[in-house]
Protein backbone atom coordinates (compact mmCIF):
# COMPACT_ATOMS: atom_id res chain seq x y z
CA UNK A 1 0.00 0.00 0.00
CA UNK A 2 1.75 3.03 -1.56
CA UNK A 3 0.82 6.49 0.40
CA UNK A 4 -0.29 9.34 -1.84
CA UNK A 5 -0.67 13.09 -1.74
CA UNK A 6 -3.63 12.91 -4.16
CA UNK A 7 -1.31 11.84 -7.33
CA UNK A 8 -3.65 9.83 -8.87
CA UNK A 9 -7.84 10.68 -10.22
CA UNK A 10 -10.04 11.08 -6.86
CA UNK A 11 -14.00 10.59 -7.58
CA UNK A 12 -15.99 12.67 -5.96
CA UNK A 13 -18.95 11.01 -3.91
CA UNK A 14 -20.71 13.37 -1.66
CA UNK A 15 -24.08 14.65 -3.34
CA UNK A 16 -26.85 16.82 -2.56
CA UNK A 17 -28.32 14.84 -0.18
CA UNK A 18 -25.80 13.54 1.61
CA UNK A 19 -24.07 16.94 1.79
CA UNK A 20 -27.72 18.48 3.10
CA UNK A 21 -26.72 16.02 5.93
CA UNK A 22 -22.96 16.79 6.80
CA UNK A 23 -24.28 20.62 7.03
CA UNK A 24 -27.58 19.98 8.76
CA UNK A 25 -25.65 18.35 11.34
CA UNK A 26 -22.57 21.44 10.89
CA UNK A 27 -25.16 23.72 11.77
CA UNK A 28 -27.37 21.97 14.37
CA UNK A 29 -27.93 19.13 14.46
CA UNK A 30 -31.47 19.06 16.11
CA UNK A 31 -32.88 21.27 19.10
CA UNK A 32 -31.37 19.06 21.80
CA UNK A 33 -29.13 21.98 22.95
CA UNK A 34 -31.53 24.96 22.21
CA UNK A 35 -33.27 25.33 25.76
CA UNK A 36 -31.70 28.11 26.64
CA UNK A 37 -32.98 30.09 23.58
CA UNK A 38 -36.30 29.38 25.61
CA UNK A 39 -34.76 30.25 28.74
CA UNK A 40 -33.27 33.75 27.68
CA UNK A 41 -36.07 35.05 26.04
CA UNK A 42 -39.41 33.19 25.97
CA UNK A 43 -40.89 30.82 23.45
CA UNK A 44 -42.86 33.84 20.95
CA UNK A 45 -39.29 35.54 20.60
CA UNK A 46 -37.58 32.79 20.18
CA UNK A 47 -39.56 31.33 17.43
CA UNK A 48 -39.97 35.39 16.14
CA UNK A 49 -35.92 35.32 16.52
CA UNK A 50 -35.52 32.12 14.54
CA UNK A 51 -37.38 32.96 11.80
CA UNK A 52 -35.67 36.51 11.67
CA UNK A 53 -32.09 35.40 12.05
CA UNK A 54 -31.62 33.29 9.36
CA UNK A 55 -32.11 36.35 7.08
CA UNK A 56 -29.58 37.95 8.83
CA UNK A 57 -27.05 35.68 9.56
CA UNK A 58 -27.84 31.80 8.07
CA UNK A 59 -28.73 33.08 4.29
CA UNK A 60 -26.08 35.63 3.80
CA UNK A 61 -23.36 33.13 5.24
CA UNK A 62 -25.46 30.67 3.23
CA UNK A 63 -25.42 32.41 -0.06
CA UNK A 64 -21.41 33.92 -0.14
CA UNK A 65 -20.48 29.91 0.77
CA UNK A 66 -22.30 29.36 -2.57
CA UNK A 67 -20.47 32.42 -4.32
CA UNK A 68 -17.42 31.64 -3.25
CA UNK A 69 -17.87 27.85 -2.70
CA UNK A 70 -18.45 27.06 -6.57
CA UNK A 71 -16.17 29.52 -7.78
CA UNK A 72 -12.87 27.48 -6.36
CA UNK A 73 -14.51 23.99 -5.56
CA UNK A 74 -11.27 22.67 -3.40
CA UNK A 75 -10.54 21.22 -0.28
CA UNK A 76 -9.89 24.01 1.42
CA UNK A 77 -12.94 26.07 0.94
CA UNK A 78 -12.95 29.35 2.84
CA UNK A 79 -8.42 29.53 2.88
CA UNK A 80 -8.58 29.97 -0.75
CA UNK A 81 -10.79 33.01 -1.05
CA UNK A 82 -8.74 34.85 1.79
CA UNK A 83 -5.73 33.87 -0.16
CA UNK A 84 -6.99 35.07 -3.52
CA UNK A 85 -8.78 38.26 -2.01
CA UNK A 86 -5.58 39.23 0.34
CA UNK A 87 -2.65 36.80 -0.06
CA UNK A 88 -1.02 33.51 1.50
CA UNK A 89 -0.37 35.19 5.06
CA UNK A 90 -3.94 36.33 5.70
CA UNK A 91 -4.97 32.72 4.06
CA UNK A 92 -2.56 30.47 6.66
CA UNK A 93 -4.23 32.76 9.68
CA UNK A 94 -7.52 31.79 8.83
CA UNK A 95 -6.83 28.42 8.31
CA UNK A 96 -5.48 28.24 12.09
CA UNK A 97 -8.48 30.17 13.22
CA UNK A 98 -11.09 27.73 11.24
CA UNK A 99 -8.92 24.40 12.47
CA UNK A 100 -8.95 25.29 16.24
CA UNK A 101 -12.51 26.19 16.19
CA UNK A 102 -12.99 23.30 14.68
CA UNK A 103 -11.28 21.63 16.83
CA UNK A 104 -12.62 23.45 19.59
CA UNK A 105 -16.21 22.61 18.43
CA UNK A 106 -15.92 18.70 17.71
CA UNK A 107 -14.43 18.38 21.64
CA UNK A 108 -17.83 19.34 22.96
CA UNK A 109 -19.79 16.46 21.20
CA UNK A 110 -17.71 14.01 23.23
CA UNK A 111 -19.19 15.85 26.62
CA UNK A 112 -22.63 15.80 25.50
CA UNK A 113 -22.44 12.33 24.79
CA UNK A 114 -21.04 11.17 28.54
CA UNK A 115 -23.93 13.64 30.05
CA UNK A 116 -26.23 11.43 27.76
CA UNK A 117 -24.91 8.46 29.01
CA UNK A 118 -24.82 9.58 32.41
CA UNK A 119 -28.29 10.80 32.47
CA UNK A 120 -29.60 7.76 30.85
CA UNK A 121 -28.15 4.80 32.70
CA UNK A 122 -27.52 6.00 35.93
CA UNK A 123 -30.09 9.25 36.20
CA UNK A 124 -29.82 11.12 39.32
CA UNK A 125 -26.07 9.12 39.74
CA UNK A 126 -23.55 10.06 42.33
CA UNK A 127 -19.91 9.89 41.36
CA UNK A 128 -19.43 6.68 42.03
CA UNK A 129 -22.24 5.85 39.46
CA UNK A 130 -19.81 7.86 36.75
CA UNK A 131 -16.60 7.78 38.17
CA UNK A 132 -14.15 10.42 35.61
CA UNK A 133 -12.52 7.16 34.84
CA UNK A 134 -15.64 5.69 33.13
CA UNK A 135 -16.67 9.24 31.94
CA UNK A 136 -13.07 9.71 29.92
CA UNK A 137 -13.21 5.87 28.90
CA UNK A 138 -16.81 6.90 27.06
CA UNK A 139 -16.06 9.79 25.52
CA UNK A 140 -12.59 8.15 24.28
CA UNK A 141 -14.58 5.24 22.67
CA UNK A 142 -17.35 7.22 21.16
CA UNK A 143 -14.68 9.86 19.47
CA UNK A 144 -12.26 6.85 18.00
CA UNK A 145 -15.45 5.22 16.75
CA UNK A 146 -16.65 8.66 14.79
CA UNK A 147 -12.77 8.82 13.96
CA UNK A 148 -13.19 5.13 12.75
CA UNK A 149 -16.70 6.72 10.28
CA UNK A 150 -14.64 9.35 9.29
CA UNK A 151 -11.15 7.51 7.87
CA UNK A 152 -13.66 4.98 5.49
CA UNK A 153 -14.70 8.19 3.62
CA UNK A 154 -16.82 11.31 3.06
CA UNK A 155 -19.45 8.30 1.60
CA UNK A 156 -19.78 7.11 4.53
CA UNK A 157 -20.32 9.70 7.10
CA UNK A 158 -22.70 11.04 4.11
CA UNK A 159 -25.01 7.64 4.79
CA UNK A 160 -24.12 8.13 8.60
CA UNK A 161 -25.13 11.31 8.67
CA UNK A 162 -28.40 10.92 6.62
CA UNK A 163 -29.11 7.70 9.32
CA UNK A 164 -28.62 10.07 12.36
CA UNK A 165 -30.44 12.65 10.83
CA UNK A 166 -33.75 10.49 10.48
CA UNK A 167 -33.09 9.60 14.37
CA UNK A 168 -32.93 12.96 15.25
CA UNK A 169 -36.00 14.49 13.32
CA UNK A 170 -38.22 11.53 14.11
CA UNK A 171 -38.72 12.48 17.88
CA UNK A 172 -39.17 15.79 17.01
CA UNK A 173 -42.51 15.09 14.43
CA UNK A 174 -43.56 12.89 17.13
CA UNK A 175 -43.72 14.79 20.15
CA UNK A 176 -45.61 18.02 18.18
CA UNK A 177 -48.21 14.91 17.17
CA UNK A 178 -48.16 14.08 20.98
CA UNK A 179 -48.21 17.66 21.94
CA UNK A 180 -50.77 19.24 19.76
CA UNK A 181 -53.91 18.23 21.08
CA UNK A 182 -52.53 19.65 24.95
CA UNK A 183 -50.80 23.23 23.16
CA UNK A 184 -52.06 26.12 24.98
CA UNK A 185 -51.12 28.97 22.71
CA UNK A 186 -51.09 31.85 25.49
CA UNK A 187 -48.11 29.85 26.93
CA UNK A 188 -46.03 31.18 24.01
CA UNK A 189 -46.77 34.62 25.06
CA UNK A 190 -45.38 34.06 28.47
CA UNK A 191 -41.95 36.27 29.21
CA UNK A 192 -39.11 34.38 30.81
CA UNK A 193 -37.92 35.60 33.86
CA UNK A 194 -34.55 34.93 33.05
CA UNK A 195 -34.86 37.44 30.15
CA UNK A 196 -31.05 37.51 28.72
CA UNK A 197 -31.00 38.84 24.85
CA UNK A 198 -27.50 38.46 24.61
CA UNK A 199 -27.28 34.97 26.20
CA UNK A 200 -29.60 34.65 23.68
CA UNK A 201 -28.31 35.71 20.63
CA UNK A 202 -24.93 33.90 21.30
CA UNK A 203 -26.66 30.41 21.48
CA UNK A 204 -29.13 31.49 18.66
CA UNK A 205 -25.86 32.63 16.71
CA UNK A 206 -24.08 28.80 17.63
CA UNK A 207 -26.87 26.77 16.36
CA UNK A 208 -26.72 28.24 13.12
CA UNK A 209 -23.46 28.99 12.37
CA UNK A 210 -21.42 27.01 9.95
CA UNK A 211 -23.00 27.09 6.57
CA UNK A 212 -19.39 27.90 4.81
CA UNK A 213 -18.13 23.96 6.11
CA UNK A 214 -19.92 23.04 3.26
CA UNK A 215 -16.54 24.76 1.12
CA UNK A 216 -13.51 22.93 2.97
CA UNK A 217 -15.03 19.52 1.11
CA UNK A 218 -15.22 20.98 -2.37
CA UNK A 219 -13.20 18.33 -4.26
CA UNK A 220 -15.23 15.71 -3.21
CA UNK A 221 -18.48 17.10 -4.03
CA UNK A 222 -20.02 16.04 -7.34
CA UNK A 223 -20.77 18.91 -9.30
CA UNK A 224 -20.26 21.41 -6.97
CA UNK A 225 -21.90 24.28 -9.20
CA UNK A 226 -25.47 22.54 -8.83
CA UNK A 227 -24.40 19.78 -5.39
CA UNK A 228 -23.78 23.39 -2.84
CA UNK A 229 -26.80 25.59 -3.55
CA UNK A 230 -28.91 22.79 -3.27
CA UNK A 231 -27.79 21.23 -0.52
CA UNK A 232 -27.69 24.92 1.66
CA UNK A 233 -31.51 25.45 0.94
CA UNK A 234 -32.00 21.85 1.45
CA UNK A 235 -30.15 21.94 4.68
CA UNK A 236 -31.37 25.33 5.72
CA UNK A 237 -35.21 24.08 5.74
CA UNK A 238 -33.89 20.98 8.27
CA UNK A 239 -31.63 23.23 10.35
CA UNK A 240 -34.89 25.63 11.07
CA UNK A 241 -37.71 23.58 10.92
CA UNK A 242 -36.83 21.13 13.95
CA UNK A 243 -36.03 24.28 16.29
CA UNK A 244 -39.23 26.13 15.96
CA UNK A 245 -41.50 23.13 16.16
CA UNK A 246 -40.01 21.58 19.56
CA UNK A 247 -39.88 25.02 20.82
CA UNK A 248 -43.58 25.66 20.06
CA UNK A 249 -43.90 21.81 21.02
CA UNK A 250 -42.70 21.72 24.64
CA UNK A 251 -43.39 25.55 25.52
CA UNK A 252 -47.07 24.98 25.19
CA UNK A 253 -47.19 22.16 27.46
CA UNK A 254 -44.84 23.11 29.77
CA UNK A 255 -44.33 27.40 30.39
CA UNK A 256 -41.99 27.06 33.20
CA UNK A 257 -39.10 28.80 31.21
CA UNK A 258 -37.27 29.73 33.33
CA UNK A 259 -36.29 25.91 34.28
CA UNK A 260 -34.86 25.37 30.59
CA UNK A 261 -31.38 23.98 30.72
CA UNK A 262 -30.15 21.32 28.47
CA UNK A 263 -32.07 18.15 28.39
CA UNK A 264 -35.19 19.55 29.01
CA UNK A 265 -37.32 18.77 25.84
CA UNK A 266 -36.23 14.98 26.89
CA UNK A 267 -38.17 15.68 30.42
CA UNK A 268 -40.71 17.01 28.56
CA UNK A 269 -41.08 14.45 25.54
CA UNK A 270 -41.30 12.00 28.50
CA UNK A 271 -43.76 13.59 30.68
CA UNK A 272 -45.82 13.78 27.98
CA UNK A 273 -45.48 11.23 25.81
CA UNK A 274 -44.31 8.48 28.65
CA UNK A 275 -40.92 6.86 29.22
CA UNK A 276 -40.69 5.62 25.38
CA UNK A 277 -40.90 8.82 24.35
CA UNK A 278 -38.13 10.39 26.60
CA UNK A 279 -36.17 7.25 25.48
CA UNK A 280 -36.62 8.24 21.97
CA UNK A 281 -35.51 12.00 22.59
CA UNK A 282 -32.17 10.56 24.18
CA UNK A 283 -31.49 8.67 21.56
CA UNK A 284 -32.08 11.46 19.22
CA UNK A 285 -29.83 13.46 21.60
CA UNK A 286 -27.05 10.72 21.24
CA UNK A 287 -27.43 10.65 17.51
CA UNK A 288 -27.10 14.51 17.40
CA UNK A 289 -24.02 14.29 19.38
CA UNK A 290 -22.55 11.63 17.17
CA UNK A 291 -23.80 13.74 13.63
CA UNK A 292 -22.13 16.95 15.07
CA UNK A 293 -18.78 15.15 15.78
CA UNK A 294 -18.59 13.22 12.15
CA UNK A 295 -19.33 16.89 10.27
CA UNK A 296 -17.02 19.06 12.52
CA UNK A 297 -14.27 16.34 12.48
CA UNK A 298 -14.58 16.14 8.54
CA UNK A 299 -14.61 19.66 7.67
CA UNK A 300 -11.82 20.29 10.04
CA UNK A 301 -9.60 17.63 8.76
CA UNK A 302 -10.34 18.22 5.07
CA UNK A 303 -9.72 21.54 5.53
CA UNK A 304 -5.90 20.87 7.03
CA UNK A 305 -5.61 18.42 3.50
CA UNK A 306 -6.59 21.36 1.34
CA UNK A 307 -4.21 24.01 3.24
CA UNK A 308 -1.88 21.00 2.26
CA UNK A 309 -2.57 20.43 -1.21
CA UNK A 310 -1.82 24.32 -2.18
CA UNK A 311 1.52 24.07 -0.31
CA UNK A 312 0.67 26.41 3.00
CA UNK A 313 1.29 23.23 4.84
CA UNK A 314 3.80 20.55 4.64
CA UNK A 315 2.06 18.23 1.78
CA UNK A 316 2.54 14.61 3.93
CA UNK A 317 -0.38 16.17 5.92
CA UNK A 318 -2.58 15.75 2.35
CA UNK A 319 -1.52 11.71 2.05
CA UNK A 320 -4.43 9.22 1.89
CA UNK A 321 -3.73 5.80 1.30
CA UNK A 322 -5.84 4.31 -0.71
CA UNK A 323 -7.29 1.58 -1.59
CA UNK A 324 -8.11 1.35 1.92
CA UNK A 325 -8.33 4.94 3.24
CA UNK A 326 -9.10 7.35 0.50
CA UNK A 327 -9.22 10.08 2.75
CA UNK A 328 -6.64 12.76 4.76
CA UNK A 329 -5.47 10.22 7.37
CA UNK A 330 -3.09 12.44 9.15
CA UNK A 331 -5.30 15.59 9.67
CA UNK A 332 -7.98 12.95 10.75
CA UNK A 333 -6.12 11.29 13.74
CA UNK A 334 -4.53 14.71 14.50
CA UNK A 335 -8.15 16.62 14.92
CA UNK A 336 -9.03 13.14 17.19
CA UNK A 337 -5.35 13.44 19.29
CA UNK A 338 -6.61 16.99 19.60
CA UNK A 339 -10.09 16.15 20.78
CA UNK A 340 -8.77 13.58 23.30
CA UNK A 341 -6.54 16.45 24.97
CA UNK A 342 -9.84 18.70 25.21
CA UNK A 343 -11.98 16.42 26.90
CA UNK A 344 -11.74 17.37 30.67
CA UNK A 345 -12.24 21.40 29.54
CA UNK A 346 -14.96 22.80 30.63
CA UNK A 347 -17.91 22.61 28.42
CA UNK A 348 -18.07 25.99 28.91
CA UNK A 349 -14.99 27.74 27.97
CA UNK A 350 -14.63 25.76 24.87
CA UNK A 351 -17.88 26.98 23.76
CA UNK A 352 -17.16 30.26 23.88
CA UNK A 353 -13.66 29.95 22.36
CA UNK A 354 -15.11 28.52 19.78
CA UNK A 355 -17.64 30.89 19.19
CA UNK A 356 -15.02 34.25 19.22
CA UNK A 357 -12.59 32.19 16.27
CA UNK A 358 -15.21 31.40 14.26
CA UNK A 359 -16.33 35.05 14.21
CA UNK A 360 -13.04 36.07 13.58
CA UNK A 361 -12.91 33.63 10.53
CA UNK A 362 -15.63 34.64 9.23
CA UNK A 363 -15.06 38.51 9.29
CA UNK A 364 -12.66 38.01 7.06
CA UNK A 365 -14.29 35.68 4.86
CA UNK A 366 -16.84 38.60 4.24
CA UNK A 367 -13.93 41.06 3.58
CA UNK A 368 -12.55 38.40 0.94
CA UNK A 369 -16.40 38.16 -0.82
CA UNK A 370 -16.44 41.90 -0.91
CA UNK A 371 -12.85 42.62 -2.33
CA UNK A 372 -13.16 39.94 -4.86
CA UNK A 373 -15.62 41.35 -6.23
CA UNK A 374 -13.84 44.41 -6.74
CA UNK A 375 -10.79 42.86 -7.33
CA UNK A 376 -11.61 40.20 -9.86
CA UNK A 377 -14.90 40.86 -11.18
CA UNK A 378 -14.74 38.40 -14.07
CA UNK A 379 -13.59 35.31 -12.12
CA UNK A 380 -15.85 32.89 -13.13
CA UNK A 381 -18.60 32.54 -10.09
CA UNK A 382 -20.96 29.01 -11.29
CA UNK A 383 -23.50 30.28 -8.73
CA UNK A 384 -23.14 34.35 -8.01
CA UNK A 385 -25.31 36.24 -5.38
CA UNK A 386 -27.96 38.45 -7.50
CA UNK A 387 -26.94 41.80 -5.96
CA UNK A 388 -24.55 44.37 -7.50
CA UNK A 389 -21.45 45.27 -5.16
CA UNK A 390 -22.75 47.97 -3.36
CA UNK A 391 -26.07 46.54 -2.16
CA UNK A 392 -23.90 43.11 -1.10
CA UNK A 393 -22.06 45.17 1.02
CA UNK A 394 -25.17 46.43 3.14
CA UNK A 395 -26.32 42.50 3.11
CA UNK A 396 -23.19 41.50 4.43
CA UNK A 397 -22.74 43.98 7.25
CA UNK A 398 -25.61 42.00 9.36
CA UNK A 399 -23.83 39.35 9.50
CA UNK A 400 -20.38 40.75 10.05
CA UNK A 401 -22.48 42.95 12.37
CA UNK A 402 -23.39 39.98 14.92
CA UNK A 403 -19.73 38.52 14.91
CA UNK A 404 -18.75 41.71 15.83
CA UNK A 405 -21.24 42.15 18.87
CA UNK A 406 -20.07 38.43 19.40
CA UNK A 407 -16.65 39.51 19.87
CA UNK A 408 -17.01 42.64 22.18
CA UNK A 409 -19.18 40.80 24.88
CA UNK A 410 -16.97 37.89 24.95
CA UNK A 411 -15.94 37.25 28.66
CA UNK A 412 -12.20 38.28 29.57
CA UNK A 413 -10.72 34.73 30.13
CA UNK A 414 -12.29 34.07 26.22
CA UNK A 415 -10.59 37.28 24.63
CA UNK A 416 -7.33 36.09 26.75
CA UNK A 417 -7.31 32.32 25.35
CA UNK A 418 -7.97 33.07 21.90
CA UNK A 419 -5.97 35.81 21.94
CA UNK A 420 -2.96 33.30 22.62
CA UNK A 421 -4.30 31.43 19.74
CA UNK A 422 -4.24 33.92 17.41
CA UNK A 423 -0.81 35.33 18.43
CA UNK A 424 0.85 31.69 18.32
CA UNK A 425 -1.12 31.68 14.77
CA UNK A 426 0.90 34.86 14.11
CA UNK A 427 3.98 33.45 14.95
CA UNK A 428 3.61 29.86 13.15
CA UNK A 429 2.23 32.50 10.10
CA UNK A 430 6.12 33.75 9.98
CA UNK A 431 8.09 30.32 10.06
CA UNK A 432 5.22 29.00 7.93
CA UNK A 433 6.49 31.93 5.30
CA UNK A 434 10.16 31.06 5.74
CA UNK A 435 10.15 27.44 4.92
CA UNK A 436 7.33 26.96 2.44
CA UNK A 437 7.40 26.85 -1.57
CA UNK A 438 6.71 30.46 -2.90
CA UNK A 439 3.73 29.74 -4.95
CA UNK A 440 0.52 30.69 -4.25
CA UNK A 441 -2.41 28.48 -3.24
CA UNK A 442 -4.70 29.24 -5.95
CA UNK A 443 -4.37 30.95 -8.56
CA UNK A 444 -7.08 33.61 -10.01
CA UNK A 445 -7.11 34.05 -13.79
Amino acid sequence: MVASPRMMPHKASVGVMALAGILFFQVSGGPFGTEGLVRDGGAIYSVIGLLILPFLWSFPVGLMTAELGTAFPKDGGYVLWVEAAFGREWAFQTGIWAWTSGIFDTALYPVLFASFVQSTLWPGSVPADFSPALRGLVMLGFSALMTLVNLLGLEMVGIANQVFGACVIAPVGILVAVCLPRIKPSNWLRPSPKFNPIGWVNIAMWNLSGWDAASTIGDEVVDPSSTIPRALGWATVLVTAPYILTILAAAGVDADFGTYHNGRFNSVAEAQGGQWLGGLFALGSAASAMGMYLSDSTTTSYLISGMSEGGLLPPFLARRFPPLFDTPVIPILAVFACVTVLLHMPFTAILQCENFLYSLQLLIEIAALIKLRYSHPDLPRPFKIPLGTKPLIAVMMMPAGLCILQLVTSEHQTILLSGVIVAIGGVLGVINSRIRDPHKYTEVQ
